[in-house]
């Protein structure tokens, strides 16, 4: 078959990429797309079905399904079922792998397809895949186009976008809350992950220029260090994807800025920085919507403290698709264990903007210690529980009916949570001091070219959906 296929695309005189796959690469089409960096909207499936008139060939987007009714209506027919492997064998085709081109049935396009410039496909090769353009397989295969999908929601709920801003080191709340959930998703084939360092939203507090690129060189080594794998996950950042930028603009159409003013987040920044207060810091949820829905992402691993943004990225969505039929996810929380982290000072959240309050990923066990002996052991020593919790969950009973009979050596508990923090951290040092300079900025230009990919095409469908010029 995929001699056949590479007859056809010659003799047709049209640009094709056959594309090697490794041979334990999973057979489904989220793991392909992983390999091959895209999306699922950029991904076609052939699928073969049965009716009283014979065998048909339907091809779709990834992020669609076909419905049963709409292709009974489009073949006028009124048994519809998808070929069992004893048809397929009849066929001549191998399941999973079906080719959208050289079949020897009728054959249908959902027009759906013809909204993106490219795809990827199989070859009826297990060991290749294709890549082409839409227009020129529309052109080789001779396909009928018709309306029969709808979209698939499931895959935008697939999608995972999360970030962290590049002011300063990642800390272990930002590890707990965040990266630890980042970690969870990106290995499961059934998500598609953009992790991005969000150094726009840094802009909108004080910030020390000289060293702001460093830092955010940073925070994409934190990622590394922890595990976050480029070849599992688009890791990049914020301000090389100016999409993100062009959409929150669309965005801020149909947002109130009565909206914006009355977030509690919002108001707490206003507190903290009273001589700072900026339209960029007004419009920080509008970008947070943006960044989140560019890529249609339904889930985002965040701290409880980001619910109010997430809601108003929800109310975003919702006006976005009532007023010009978008079809964007409404995203929601993936929590963690560790998505609250108290400041060592027993006030608050663990915090980069509060000194004195946070360990670094990069503290060694001398500075840990240091940090923790400062740690309160009043009536805010539930907050130093809440560590022994997260890092040393075994040990928290018995320290906490110490506190209770009144012989509890706080000496002992912060060595204990010292050292099973440094613990914990003491491999992603390791593998931090291996990163070089030259791998990490690879790193970030390969992650902003995918990530464009993505954000273009949203921001194409959504400026014409919204009337601009195209």
């Amino acid at each position: 078959m995929k001699q056949k296929i590479e007859e056809l695309l010659k003799q047709a005189r049209v640009d094709y990429k056959l594309i090697p796959l490794p041979e334990d690469l999973p057979p489904d089409v989220p793991s392909h797309m992983k390999f091959y960096g895209d999306t699922m909207q950029h991904a076609l499936a052939t699928m073969i079905y049965k009716t009283e008139k014979g065998f048909v060939a339907v091809s779709r987007r990834g992020d669609t399904k076909v419905s049963s009714r709409k292709l009974r209506e489009a073949l006028e027919v009124n048994r519809l079922s998808l070929a069992t492997e004893e048809n397929m064998a009849e066929l001549g085709l191998t399941p999973g792998i079906v080719p959208p081109l050289g079949l020897a049935i009728p054959h249908y396009m959902d027009k759906g397809l013809l909204e993106v410039d490219y795809f990827y496909d199989g070859t009826g090769h297990k060991l290749f895949g294709l890549k082409m353009g839409t227009a020129d397989l529309l052109k080789v295969s001779g396909a009928t186009v018709g309306n029969f999908t709808v979209y698939e929601e499931q895959y935008a709920k697939q999608r995972i976008l999360s970030g962290i801003r590049s002011s300063g080191r990642l800390h272990i709340g930002n590890y707990l809350g965040a990266v630890k959930g980042m970690l969870a998703l990106q290995s499961d084939p059934a998500y598609e992950t953009y992790y991005m360092v969000a150094d726009l939203h840094a802009l909108t507090t004080p910030y020390d220029k000289a060293k702001f690129a460093q830092e955010t060189r940073s925070v994409i080594k934190d990622y590394l260090a922890a595990g976050l794998d480029p070849g599992k996950s688009v890791i990049f950042v914020q301000s090389q994807v100016p999409e993100h930028l062009e959409l929150a603009y669309c965005f801020s159409t149909v947002t109130t800025l009565a909206k914006m003013t009355h977030l509690p987040t919002y108001k707490e920044k206003v507190k903290q920085f009273p001589d700072h207060v900026t339209m960029a810091l007004v419009n920080y949820p509008v970008l947070m919507a943006a960044d989140i829905l560019a890529y249609k992402a339904g889930l985002v691993p965040v701290g409880v403290d980001q619910e109010p943004h997430l809601e108003a990225a929800r109310e975003i969505a919702r006006r976005m698709n009532a007023d010009f039929g978008t079809g964007f996810p409404e995203p929601r929380r993936f929590a963690t264990k560790g998505e609250y982290v108290p400041s060592l000072s027993g006030e608050g959240k663990m915090s980069k903007s509060v000194e004195g309050s946070y360990i670094l990923l990069t503290d060694g066990l001398d500075e840990i210690r240091t940090k923790l002996a400062k740690a309160p052991t009043d009536e805010r020593v539930d907050k130093l529980f809440k560590l022994v919790e997260l890092f040393k969950p075994e040990r928290l009973e018995y320290y906490v009916a110490a506190q209770k009979r009144g012989d509890i050596r706080y000496s002992e508990l912060k060595e204990e949570l010292a050292q099973a923090i440094h613990e914990e951290l003491r491999p992603m040092q390791e593998k931090r001091g291996k990163l070089t300079d030259e791998y990490v900025g690879r790193v970030i230009k390969e992650g902003a070219e995918k990530a464009r990919k993505v954000a273009a095409e949203t921001v194409r469908e959504v400026k014409k959906k919204m009337g601009l010029l195209q």
